[in-house]
């Protein structure tokens, strides 16, 4: 009869712990779900013929039973890596032992905002289920691949925005990374910020299209610091840009003003960022990386010890990144699942390049607001990574940016094809002359 008892206590207490997290993960999805189709809404209000539904949808679907079925294996935490767990203990140390305001959350909040953003859960919701807190991150990556998709259809029209929506709803890092507990879906949301405005500014020379670019910044610079100072840049380079394009007197010296004011500001920081100081500890956490024996994907180690050693030295590690590791270098299951993106990685960068060849000289002109996050994002995290393994994670974000690119130079490529079938048959139309004395 006692052990009767305590069984019943049990399976209610397990009852009452599966509904609460069921009711949990049931609420984000609502809200999450909710957030989507808003922004969704609000994107297609001046661009009725948007059409990226059904792929942020899907995109929505894979993420959520990717982040539900990997908790089914025992190598879960392999898969996903020991950060997690770091940053779930952080989080709730932040809740239990300081205030909303005070210092340590202000600190995290903008330094370390997926911190902030857990623990803000386990103030309200004490203790709050993890995959609940997944699907609030998931439903972030998921707006920022609307608004990449978004910047490719300010950029190319309707057909490349649904097709790059539906590439980046299947990107395999993407989908795998985005219901991951760490900083890469706050950083999918600011790229897709990021693109998003300086693709408004570009085409349709809206100057409220530097509010997204702010809040890209803004994102960036709160989740990782040294990748939101180079999206400054990047900004800043893009609001240039725009401002040589468009002749129109006000709007034309406005975004001249934001283009030198972004770049003001980013400038001393770069300088103070790479300081003696600030470089000896970037130094030394390449050493660390680099003498790690016992790490099959351990880069070589690159002398980042002078300004003018990093300019030396990082195409070496921009090679690394880009094309480390090796199918041949993995050695575990999760790394033999980041071969799936390094392939997807391979082809696209072998579309780029021949897309480079033939059309170099247009590329910037068309694509000005996708290339230059990608190349000062590839600079940030080359700069940062230290061994091939959180380059899966990195390059997942220059991957994104690449693969919308690529979709807007098929279209380019499809619009000039069009132009030459459309002269051909201009001049075939054309009556034949005739030469020759009249009768």
């Amino acid at each position: 009869m006692l052990a009767r008892n305590r069984l019943a206590l049990v399976n209610t207490a397990f009852s009452d712990s599966h509904l609460y997290n069921l009711v949990c993960d049931s609420l984000a999805l609502l809200v999450g779900g909710y957030l989507a189709i808003y922004v969704l809404g609000r994107l297609k209000r001046s661009r009725p013929d948007l059409a990226i539904g059904k792929p942020m949808a899907l995109a929505f679907l894979l993420r959520f039973l990717g982040a539900s079925s990997v908790g089914l294996f025992s190598i879960s935490q392999d898969l996903r890596g020991p950060d997690e767990q770091t940053w779930f203990a952080r989080a709730t140390d932040l809740a239990t032992h300081t205030g909303l305001f005070s210092d340590p959350s202000t600190d995290a909040l903008t330094t370390k905002l997926h911190v902030f953003l857990i623990s803000i859960n386990d103030r309200l919701l004490d203790p709050a289920p993890h995959m609940m807190e997944r699907i609030e991150f998931i439903s972030l990556a998921i707006v920022g691949l609307a608004l990449m998709a978004t910047a490719v259809y300010d950029l190319a029209g309707p057909k490349a925005a649904t097709i790059a929506a539906w590439i980046l709803a299947i990107e395999p890092t993407n989908v795998f990374f985005s219901g991951v507990i760490h900083k890469e879906p706050l950083m999918y949301l600011s790229e897709g910020l990021l693109a998003y405005g300086g693709a408004r500014m570009w085409k349709r020379g809206e100057l409220s299209a530097v509010l997204p670019l702010v809040m890209g910044c803004l994102i960036a610079i709160a989740t990782r610091p040294y990748v939101g100072w180079f999206f400054l840049a990047a900004a800043a380079a893009v609001s240039l840009h725009a401002s040589l394009r468009r002749l129109d007197g006000d709007l034309s010296l406005a975004f001249l003003a934001v283009g030198i004011l972004a770049f003001a500001i980013f400038v001393p920081i770069a300088l103070s960022k790479s300081s003696d100081k600030e470089l000896k500890s970037v130094q030394q956490s390449q050493d660390a990386n680099a003498s790690d024996s016992n790490a099959n994907l351990s880069l070589e180690k690159v002398d980042y010890s002078t300004r003018e050693k990093v300019i030396l030295n990082l195409p070496k590690r921009i090679r690394d990144i880009v094309l480390r590791p090796y199918p041949w270098q993995v050695a575990n299951t999760s790394q033999q699942l980041g071969v799936l993106g390094t392939m997807v990685l391979f082809v696209g960068l072998i579309l780029l390049i021949t897309s480079v060849f033939k059309h170099g000289g247009t590329i910037l002109r068309r694509a000005g607001p996708l290339v230059y996050p990608a190349l000062f994002a590839l600079i940030a995290y080359a700069l940062s990574t230290g061994n091939a393994g959180t380059a899966y994670r990195y390059r997942s974000h220059v991957v994104g940016l690449m693969l919308c690119l690529l979709v807007v130079l098929r279209e380019q490529r499809a619009e000039e094809r069009a132009r030459s079938a459309e002269a051909y048959r201009g001049r075939a139309l054309q009556p034949a002359t005739t030469h020759g004395a009249a009768p």
